[in-house]
């Protein structure tokens, strides 16, 4: 098989026009362009010079051989160049997925942003809660909330999910403002969980745990649900700062029982990747985009 680069050091001879000229160029002794070129020919079963003492030409099957791998070297600088245009700025398609509720509640509103400072990248989002496979799938990065189990894949964390929890000023006025997590035990708590059994809130108050067993009319694994149904004044939920973070702005929803920590208030929010030497110049932007954003709040 010819080597690719017998075959650009014979396009070079063709262009400088002598083996000598090419030799200096590359700080190599004339005899061993010729054994390159060689090498070449006896590989094609075809001389592709005439040489004399005083000049070289191409014969036929050299001018033909020259004029397919002048196309393949300007295809192979071609190539060169799209791959280091892409290495060098933050370009491509970006397949990443996460849960539905963070990328319809903190990615939604931000992505405009991220798409205006990066023209040349483009997006494609999989909500799913299922935690795909990013080989099998062809995804890029993977944004997950929650402790990682051990992995060949390499995390970065973005930030901290904090927990607050609230619930409308017309839910309390009508029912009253607990003032001690054992004053949940008689509302309409609202839970993040399809397991009943499993529904106990866990506070800390001056090193000492408070674990309070609370029910209600909902048990839900969405919390965009959880979050609508608080807004309609249905009962208190606890749930991610960033969920809530414009009603807490707003007023529609007020934080409650805040001198009482949560147990676990935070969960760590990854990015998830295949690579970190590899790591695309787009994957790394939209991560640093991200995490900026987090910080924030």
């Amino acid at each position: 098989m010819n080597n690719i680069s017998n075959i650009q050091l014979f396009v070079n001879v063709v262009e400088e026009g002598s083996f000598s000229a090419v030799a200096r160029s590359m700080e190599v002794t004339p005899s061993a362009v010729s054994r390159q070129i060689s090498q070449l020919e006896k590989e094609l079963g075809a001389r592709l010079f005439q040489r004399t003492t005083r000049k070289q030409s191409l014969t036929e099957a050299g001018d033909i051989y020259f004029q397919h791998a002048k196309r393949l070297v300007d295809d192979i600088e071609v190539a060169k160049f799209a791959v280091k245009k892409l290495v060098d700025k933050p370009s491509g398609r970006l397949r990443i997925t996460a849960e539905a509720d963070f990328a319809l509640t903190f990615i939604e509103p931000i992505l405009p942003e991220f798409l205006l400072l990066y023209p040349e990248i483009q997006i494609s989002i999989n909500m799913n809660s299922a935690q795909l496979d990013l080989i099998d799938e062809n995804l890029d990065l993977a944004l997950r909330i929650g402790h990682l189990d051990n992995s060949s894949l390499t995390a970065r964390k973005l930030g901290d999910s904090q927990s607050v929890i609230c619930a409308s000023p017309n839910y309390l006025l009508k029912h009253g403002q607990p003032t001690h997590p054992h004053d949940l035990q008689t509302h309409n708590c609202l839970s993040f969980n399809t397991k009943i059994s499993n529904n106990r809130w866990r506070f800390e108050m001056a090193n000492h745990p408070i674990e309070v067993s609370i029910k209600g009319s909902l048990s839900v694994n969405s919390l965009s649900f959880l979050r609508k149904a608080a807004l309609k004044d249905v009962g208190i939920i606890m749930i991610p700062k960033w969920m809530v973070h414009d009603e807490l702005l707003q007023e529609t929803l007020t934080p409650i029982l805040e001198k009482f920590s949560i147990m676990q208030p935070s969960t760590p929010i990854n990015a998830i990747f295949t690579n970190k030497r590899q790591l695309a110049p787009k994957t790394r932007a939209f991560i640093d985009f991200l995490t900026q954003r987090l910080a924030k709040g």
